[in-house]
């Protein structure tokens, strides 16, 4: 039990999601760099990427010591999926195909891959906690 809570930790979640890596024709980087970019500029993806990094640094810190059942997973489940669709709204903008790179080269396959198993680890965690079952219970039937 102690792996899986650091595994489906939420700083886990945004430095997993932060350090993916996007392979551009001449420049790649992390996604940090692009979230970076397309702020000032008012990027979908970018506004989404800040939300779901706040709606889940906010649950975790200010709920931290509360037990709020419902509140916090629900606002855990927002932010990753705030995450997802800043990742999609990012690779399906792209239509001159600069950043297919990313789904072409093992590296950023690795690190995209990572961020969805830690992404649907997370996802079913905070189901578990808003439906009051233990994570433990229902991973027992796989």
């Amino acid at each position: 039990m102690k792996t899986f809570n650091i595994i489906t930790h939420p700083l886990l979640l945004i430095a997993s999601f932060l350090f993916i890596l996007i392979s551009g024709e001449h420049l790649g980087g992390f996604y940090l760099m692009y979230i970076l970019i397309a702020l000032p500029h008012g990027g979908i993806h970018a506004l989404l990427a800040l939300t779901g990094i706040v709606l889940l640094v906010f649950s975790y810190s200010i709920y931290k010591r509360a037990n709020k059942i419902f509140l916090v997973p629900t606002l855990d489940i927002l932010g990753v999926c705030c995450l997802v669709f800043s990742l999609f709204f990012f690779f399906h903008r792209d239509k001159r195909g600069y950043n297919d790179g990313t789904f072409e080269q093992l590296v950023p396959q690795i690190t995209l891959v990572l961020f969805s198993l830690l992404s649907l680890l997370f996802i079913i965690k905070n189901v578990a906690r808003i439906s009051k079952k233990s994570p433990d219970k229902v991973f027992s039937h796989f």
